[in-house]
């Protein structure tokens, strides 16, 4: 895979995008900084890790296969090459290229590209997640809904893919963000699943509690979104998935228990079709299963 270097990036971008520009203008060969800077050396050091050959396909050799920076779940942390990044007057991160389940993950210099300039376009961002739908003419990046203020991490993904990268607190071990930004981590909730949000790849729904007549109502009134653990389990209880008999298949509790998919919900919920289940979240803030709760 190959990609152009940004010649330039605006000065209110510090910290780790100042080492981004180092790390990009080092990958295409523009001296940016003299024979022997520290800066240097850590831009042609990432660039080393990363091997992308010549006309390669998605994804890059640094991702989950034991190359620098790469975790037990093959995430990449591309910070331990080219420095933190953040929004001016934000708290520095570790940029984080996600291993995806089909294997890709983004390379570390489309990574500080993509960030810088979504950085970059933050005053032109959509609402109070800062949303960016076009960075580098294909990914859509956005605040995480469930981090607190200006602290919040960053989750960038490309529509229709499953090339994903993320901002994460400081901790130089890839490892997800610390509690203090997670909001169910290790929990059960009782749900309407309003939506989907394919470009950061995370469902959205509201908290419920049974009300009359086996309605769901509104805990708070407030939309959270989290995404979907990669291989989570989805049972359906009739329009999920649907049998072909009609037939309802729930447990004694009135939740799903007819196997169904990621995809099946994920299609549901894309198609505007208000799903009420019960979700189980893990302690990395992901739903690790969705039980279908059954109402006539």
């Amino acid at each position: 895979m190959k990609f152009t270097a940004k010649k330039t990036i605006k000065i209110a971008i510090v910290g780790g995008a100042v080492a981004a520009t180092a790390l990009l203008s080092a990958c295409s060969g523009n001296g940016v900084a003299g024979n022997g800077s520290p800066v240097r050396n850590a831009a042609e050091t990432a660039a080393a890790a990363e091997q992308v050959p010549e006309g390669a396909g998605r994804g890059a050799a640094s991702g989950g296969t034991g190359g620098s920076g790469a975790t037990s779940n093959g995430d990449v942390n591309c910070s331990e090459h080219g420095g933190q990044v953040g929004a001016p007057g934000r708290q520095k991160m570790d940029l984080i290229a996600v291993a995806a389940t089909d294997g890709t993950t983004p390379g570390c210099t489309e990574a500080f590209n993509v960030i810088s300039e979504y950085y970059d376009k933050l005053p032109q961002a959509e609402g109070p997640g800062e949303r960016v739908l076009d960075v580098q003419g294909r990914w859509t990046c956005a605040r995480q809904a469930d981090a607190a203020g200006a602290q919040g991490a960053v989750v960038c993904g490309v529509p229709n893919d499953s090339l994903q990268l993320e901002t994460r607190p400081a901790g130089g071990t890839g490892q997800a963000p610390d509690k203090q930004v997670r909001k169910f981590p290790n929990s059960t909730h009782s749900v309407q699943f309003t939506g989907y949000d394919a470009d950061v790849r995370m469902a959205r729904f509201q908290l419920t509690v049974p009300g009359k007549g086996g309605d769901a109502r509104p805990v708070d009134g407030k939309t959270y979104r989290l995404p979907l653990q990669p291989g989570g389990k989805v049972f359906s209880a009739a329009t999920l998935c649907p049998s072909e008999s009609g037939t309802v298949t729930i447990d004694d509790a009135g939740l799903g228990n007819g196997p169904c998919s990621q995809d099946k919900l994920i299609q549901q919920l894309t198609e505007g079709n208000p799903v009420r289940a019960q979700i189980s979240v893990n302690g990395d803030d992901r739903i690790a299963s969705v039980k279908e709760i059954y109402h006539p």
